[in-house]
């Protein structure tokens, strides 16, 4: 792991656990086994710098997670987008808290918020809309809203399987039914 890529993961750490305003950078430092010098020789802008760095790796990774390969099957599909998009919320879950902390009172934070939230949202609405369109798909709502709803039983969910590792198999199969079931798509439900 190179040096820049220590700090950040010290630094979600440390900021996971203390908050952006209570962290200093020599606890960013000590997190990532090396000193204050260093993180400011990567990290010229200091602990903003850092805190931007952390949400521009997440950013780019929830990015990523939206190019779920496409296939003839849109359970499959869903199944896949579903998994990931927890499995990220899960992995990343601290710093998207403290990107919503920010992002009340900080603009930029903010537009970078909407960003991530939008393109999840505006794909998977465009994927339901499709499908629907194609006669495979009956949402019981508009897409953006099952969009919305499944954002927030992720979410929940991703808290759920952080408190208890062993319970996500279970949650997993419980969104993806969910999202079947508001997506209007056929699938297997959990336990059956």
């Amino acid at each position: 792991m190179s040096t820049r890529e220590a700090i950040l993961t010290g630094a979600q750490e440390v900021l996971s656990r203390r908050g952006v305003d209570a962290a200093s950078i020599g606890e960013l430092a000590s997190a990532a086994g090396v000193t204050r010098p260093t993180v400011y020789a990567h990290f010229p802008g200091g602990k903003a710098e850092v805190v931007a760095a952390l949400v521009a790796r997440v950013r780019d990774d929830v990015l990523a997670a939206q190019e779920v390969r496409d296939t003839d099957d849109p359970v499959t599909i869903a199944r896949r987008a579903v998994t990931g998009y927890l499995d990220l919320t899960v992995r990343h879950r601290r710093v998207l808290e403290v990107l919503a902390q920010l992002a009340r009172t900080d603009p930029a934070y903010s537009s970078v918020q909407d960003e991530l939230l939008d393109r999840v949202h505006r794909r998977n609405a465009r994927f339901l809309a499709r499908l629907s369109a194609a006669g495979r798909a009956a949402p019981v709502m508009a897409p953006e809203h099952v969009s919305e709803a499944i954002t927030g039983i992720v979410r929940r969910f991703a808290e759920r399987i952080d408190e208890d590792p062993a319970a996500r198999e279970d949650l997993v199969e419980a969104a993806v039914a969910a999202y079947l079931a508001l997506g209007g798509l056929e699938g297997p439900r959990p336990g059956s």
